[in-house]
């Protein structure tokens, strides 16, 4: 007996949970039907075009007329558009239907069940019915709404029916377009109500006339703000203390001598909060521990010009000779002194140190040059 309770139990909540699941995934599976049947019709029409250019592009006489008159509505014609439905390559613009999962498996499913009514429309609804999407989409397979309607009745979206946007303009009603849905509003970040038409915490209003957008309080800000400055906050954040200007201001925990006294670590405050980060030249590990950075680029030594070498100083013969015999591949490198022995090869004014620096410059062999 206890064991036929527990499984009834257990069915009965397997099933509820089902339902849920079901409903979930329903709801998301029909809105896209919509979707499926607008790429049908989308890419029949542009089948009809693409059929009409390739069999009577050019002139307008009275032939292709007639030609057009019989290929219009003919079989030939309705395979050649048969054959690429559902495939978004062929449409001049397809951005509607760039994020939907599985979209041209289920075009061809959609396509397969229905195909004896795009065949009704193409061979007997062409003149009577001109709107292809409205009489398949709609009013045939009755998966679509007018935007800003849902459900099985297509109602209106909250705020359609009062001549406003769809939920304020600041989300978006679940079900639109669609046969399904609730019909509530799914708000974006920052707003919150059953019209989306006030701001959620830590947000502050901007209202315009009819209009009004929600912005965030600055990061200092907790409990909400009247504006985005630290000035406007209620309360505020840790890491932040309200001043005598009634401000929330940085705290710079760094003053702190007993945060990051790791060996070549130091604190570096940041907004609301502080970090420790190693010296130049060291690297954390992963035990938290500031180590030299093996990966690290040597430091590059900047020399004042006129101090790299002695006023009377060039490069050696002798790292000449290694540089004509291709040896030169390291630094290792003579340098030879002598004393300029006329004026003309370096005659020096300790008074004027801006010519002793360029004639120096003329003096000194240029690596690329030996």
């Amino acid at each position: 007996m206890l064991i036929c309770t527990t499984l009834e139990n257990f069915l009965f909540f397997s099933m509820i949970y089902w339902m849920a699941f079901m409903t979930i995934v329903g709801f998301a599976a029909y809105v896209d039907k919509c979707k499926y049947c607008t790429l049908v019709v989308e890419t029949f029409k542009a089948g009809m075009k693409r059929t009409e250019n390739q069999h009577f592009a050019g002139g307008n006489t009275d032939w292709e007329e007639r030609k057009l008159g019989k290929f219009a509505k003919s079989e030939t014609r309705l395979v050649e558009i048969m054959e690429h439905l559902c495939k978004t390559k062929y449409l001049d613009d397809s951005d509607e239907f760039k994020d939907i999962k599985n979209l041209e498996f289920k075009c061809q499913q959609l396509v397969e069940e229905h195909e004896e009514s795009i065949e009704n429309w193409y061979f007997h609804k062409q003149l009577s019915n001109p709107d292809f999407l409205k009489w398949l989409c709609y009013e045939k397979l009755r998966l679509c709404c007018d935007a800003g309607h849902y459900g099985a009745h297509c109602k209106p979206c909250p705020g359609v029916d009062k001549n406003l946007p769809v939920c304020s303009g600041h989300g978006f009603c679940q079900g639109d377009g669609s046969r399904e849905g609730n019909g509530k509003c799914k708000c974006d970040i920052g707003y919150v109500g059953s019209m989306c038409s006030n701001c959620d915490a830590n947000y502050y209003a901007i209202r315009n006339n009819s209009t009004f957008s929600c912005n965030e309080c600055h990061k200092s800000c907790r409990g909400g703000c009247t504006g985005g400055e630290p000035r406007n906050c209620k309360e505020c954040h840790a890491g932040w203390i309200m001043n005598d200007s009634n401000e929330c201001e940085d705290v710079n925990e760094c003053l702190d001598e007993n945060l990051c006294t790791g060996e070549h670590m130091k604190c570096n405050n940041t907004e609301g909060s502080y970090e420790c980060i190693c010296d130049k030249g060291f690297v954390r590990d992963s035990s938290g521990v500031c180590k030299i950075d093996v990966k690290a680029p040597p430091e590059k030594l900047w020399v004042q010009p006129d101090r790299l070498l002695p006023p009377n100083t060039i490069i050696g013969e002798k790292a000449k000779n290694r540089k004509s015999n291709g040896n030169l591949d390291n630094f290792d490198i003579d340098i030879a002194t002598r004393d300029f022995e006329n004026p003309e090869e370096g005659s020096w004014d300790s008074n004027s140190e801006s010519e002793r620096n360029h004639r120096q410059n003329n003096q000194i062999f240029r690596m690329d040059e030996l």
